[in-house]
């Protein structure tokens, strides 16, 4: 976030504030030295000699602000990101008694953004007068030399006062320059960061329209890695159309890291999956995600009205499909009963709703958006036993006639499933229904016995 908003900030001062005035002083300096040129030349290229002074000096400094900038803006996405996260969680700050142990943490941060600011200032304060000094150096040397030039006659005591006139004038746009270049090093600083978020791969948008006939999808020998650690092992198995299938396994078994390889937030590390016979690889990216339908134990919300919430994603739906859709969600009692109804807010993340309304909200948006394919990741698995029964009632409306791909955190929720598939250790060790599995498979029998699993 910081890269967006503070590093673009940087560029943009540079460009409207120091630029312009770089670029004014630039002409003011080359109309000058014209001038000068035209009068005494030789008396010219002796103020020519503050350029090499010139550069010796900013240099060295230039790389200084470069560093100082690349550290202020880390320390300033730092401090932007801890800030949202006290924010966002504002309630577990104060229930745990944390507000010194953050009010301290913030405290060092700003203190640290404390001493680049003066590092900074530092180097300004000391470039503008040093940058003057030079000048006005040049400018006793070109006066005492004119003084010789005009007593031995080579020119007159006019030009002498017209060249020193065109100096002064120089002076000012002179030392500017010096303070544009180490600001220009201050702005690279922050368009490095910038330019390595534009360098990170992009998703590719085009491809082949997506069949408008429900197809299986399959999974082809899959291997996929975190960093160098795979989480997924040469999985095959195929999800039918239509049906409910549910991914088993212990926290950290990939459940989560297949439904984003099916929605295409990842690539394959090896292996393939086709929906079909096509490698989803190859299908447009809008039409592709348009299939799909997610609805997390969490149920994010965004901070806005609920009809906001429920038409999120979907455009141009008219009120009579919102509220067909809160009816099927079973959302639709406790949203009439509220005072604003369909405009009421519902705060950031949805703070103003119990965790089973925020679920039947959630579940709407997905009616609504009347996906080919539907995810679930276990959305009842945090709710009390009448939000919980009202969800399920809503879940299954939404799972009739379509591909329901369930991550299962309970497998009582999952005993009606057509296929369950089982993993341990990134690889796929069993599959089949619950029936089955229950008596041949081991690990499933140990987890019906537990009857809940770690995540």
């Amino acid at each position: 976030m910081s890269r967006i908003t503070q590093d673009t900030n940087v560029v943009k001062e540079f460009v409207t504030e120091q630029f312009v005035s770089f670029v004014s002083g630039l002409f003011a300096i080359l109309g000058a030295v014209i001038v000068l040129l035209w009068i005494d030349w030789k008396m010219t290229l002796l103020l020519l000699i503050a350029v090499p002074l010139t550069i010796f000096v900013t240099y060295p400094l230039g790389d200084k602000m470069y560093a100082l900038s690349m550290a202020n803006q880390d320390e300033l996405a730092g401090f932007g990101g801890r800030l949202g996260r006290i924010l966002s969680n504002i309630r577990l700050v104060k229930a745990s008694q944390t507000e010194q142990q953050e009010l301290e943490g913030g405290k060092a941060q700003i203190q640290q953004l404390y001493k680049f600011g003066m590092k900074e200032a530092k180097i300004v304060t000391v470039l503008t007068p040093l940058m003057t000094l030079i000048m006005m150096v040049v400018l006793i040397v070109i006066f005492g030399y004119g003084g010789s030039q005009v007593a031995s006659g080579a020119i007159t005591s006019g030009e002498l006062v017209a060249i020193m006139i065109y100096l002064v004038q120089i002076i000012m746009p002179f030392t500017q320059m010096a303070t544009f270049f180490t600001d220009l090093q201050k702005t690279l600083g922050a368009t490095e960061r910038i330019v390595e978020t534009l360098k990170e791969k992009r998703e590719v948008q085009d491809g082949k329209s997506v069949p408008a006939t429900p197809l299986p999808i399959h999974f082809q020998n899959v291997s996929f890695k975190y960093n160098e650690k795979y989480v997924l092992k040469g999985i095959t198995f195929t999800i039918a159309p239509n049906k409910t299938t549910a991914f088993v396994s212990q926290s950290g078994g990939g459940k989560t890291t297949m439904f984003s390889l099916i929605e295409r937030f990842y690539d394959v590390t090896s292996g393939a999956i086709l929906y079909g016979d096509e490698n989803i690889e190859r299908f447009n990216l809008t039409q592709w995600r348009n299939l799909f339908g997610y609805v997390s134990q969490n149920a994010p919300l965004l901070n806005g009205t609920i009809r906001e919430n429920v038409m999120y994603g979907t455009k141009g739906a008219s009120e009579e499909e919102v509220l067909a859709a809160l009816k099927a969600a079973y959302a639709y009692d406790f949203v009439m009963q509220l005072e604003k109804g369909l405009d009421t807010e519902v705060g950031e993340g949805g703070i103003k709703l119990s965790g089973g309304q925020k679920q039947r909200i959630a579940i709407a948006r997905a009616i609504l958006r009347n996906p080919r394919i539907l995810l679930l990741d276990e959305a009842t698995s945090n709710l009390d036993n009448e939000s919980e029964r009202e969800v399920q009632l809503a879940l299954q409306e939404l799972m009739k006639d379509r591909m329901t791909i369930i991550i299962a955190h309970r497998l009582s929720t999952i005993i009606n499933a057509d296929q369950i598939l089982i993993f341990e250790d990134g690889q796929l060790t069993g599959q089949g229904t619950h029936e089955a599995l229950l008596k041949t498979h081991p690990y499933y029998q140990q987890l019906w016995r537990k009857g809940h699993l770690d995540g």
